[in-house]
């Protein structure tokens, strides 16, 4: 009986093996089409961080699945030390094709992005899409704690604010249908 088990032990942790070893494929994949993206659309840009994979828990949980990418350039209150300096997030589907997300195209958030019918559900989904808008998966500047958004309810629709200081805070939307219907906010300036 012990031999049968560890036989299946083993066959499990063989199968797992294999299947992060895949993950890392996709990944290292996934990323070279975004390097590759990134060149084509803005040639000579210069960043602190990325091109990389936007790895972010509270990002994770809420679009499950859907993969992100990154370049950052971080805030210094002083020009930038590259000529083109550039800070954006895209994402890269199961086809290889990338999106920017843009805040103008509200399309780019709400793909697999769930319904929101709950305020746990608005918490979680402004949260990630509050992370993804400003760009940092580390959230060095400004740190997104799901637990501190206030959410109410306004004429059937969700709003959920985000208070950074007493001057700063910034807002998601969802509408009555509880889908993502804006995004707007002010963090406080770079010191």
């Amino acid at each position: 009986m012990r031999r049968v088990a560890s036989i299946v032990l083993a066959c499990l942790v063989s199968l797992m093996s294999l299947a992060a070893h895949g993950a890392a494929e996709v990944e290292a994949r996934e990323l070279e089409i975004f390097k590759t993206w990134l060149k084509q659309k803005y040639d000579g840009y210069g960043c602190d961080e990325g091109p990389a994979r936007f790895r972010n828990a509270a990002v994770e949980a809420a679009y499950g699945g859907r993969r992100f990418y990154y370049v950052l350039t971080h805030a210094r209150g002083i020009p930038p030390p590259f000529k083109n300096a550039l800070s954006l997030v895209a994402s890269i589907d199961d086809h290889g094709d990338v999106q920017r997300l843009d805040a103008s195209s509200l399309a780019t958030y709400r793909l697999g992005l769930g319904r929101v019918t709950r305020p746990a559900e608005a918490r979680r989904a402004a949260a990630a899409v509050l992370i993804l808008s400003l760009g940092d998966p580390g959230q060095r500047r400004w740190p997104i704690k799901e637990e501190n958004f206030t959410v109410r309810r306004e004429r059937r629709a969700w709003v959920c604010t985000y208070p950074y200081d007493p001057s700063h805070a910034s807002q998601v939307r969802f509408d009555r249908d509880g889908l993502l219907s804006a995004i707007s906010g002010t963090p406080p300036p770079v010191p």
